[in-house]
């Protein structure tokens, strides 16, 4: 019985030594394994590529884009305000984690040269904190692989956030509504949300028979 109990204490004596070192393993692990799961590479499947098939004009055929995954960059926004041009990547989808990587772009939405209302939301804390600066008249672009498109601001206000006036998913001509929480610089839960409403001034369309 002797050599049985002092296994046992010695034991008990090894986890209580290393029971810390396993808990901050284990936790490490939690946190990588989360990591991988919210960077699924098949679903972070970027088709973005500065080389344009199209420049702002002309017709393009639905069946030659490369349609994004959800998460994946497929373009590139340019707000032209301040006297400075803010770049930010285009994803397909405005979940938590994809709005890390930049401007989410509400699944309900539609694609840059379909007609109607592209709808994309950013962090007021990165991303999106350059539409403070925007102003009426000034311009934004977006540059997919298969074209670039010129937007006009047209409007630009804060709402509340359930206030179904702020956009029309829709609309019978191409706006694109870029939006983030308001005001700027509060702390903690906002429920307010600042619009930045631009129509289409040029780019290709996309044929969507062909």
């Amino acid at each position: 019985m002797l050599p049985l109990a002092f296994f046992i204490i010695t034991i008990l004596f090894l986890y209580c030594i290393f029971k810390p070192f396993v808990g901050i393993t284990t936790s490490a692990w939690d946190i990588f394994s989360s990591e991988i799961r919210s960077d699924d590479t098949e679903i972070y499947n970027d088709i973005f590529t500065e080389n344009a098939l199209l420049g702002y004009e002309g017709t393009v055929k639905a069946s030659d884009i490369t349609y994004p995954t959800f998460g994946s960059i497929y373009g590139k926004i340019e707000i032209f305000t301040n006297n400075t041009v803010y770049e930010v990547p285009l994803v397909y989808g405005d979940e938590k984690y994809t709005l890390k990587k930049g401007g989410g772009q509400y699944l309900g939405s539609h694609f840059p040269g379909e007609g109607t209302t592209i709808l994309v939301s950013g962090h007021n804390t990165s991303y999106f904190n350059c539409l403070k600066y925007t102003k009426v008249g000034e311009i934004i672009e977006i540059t997919t692989n298969y074209g670039k498109y010129k937007y006009e601001i047209i409007d630009i206000s804060p709402k509340h956030k359930t206030d179904k006036t702020a956009f029309d998913l829709n609309a019978k001509k191409e706006t694109l509504v870029l939006y983030t929480c308001y005001p700027f610089d509060a702390v903690g839960y906002k429920v307010e949300r600042y619009y930045v409403t631009a129509t289409l001034v040029s780019g290709p369309k996309i044929d969507p028979y062909n």
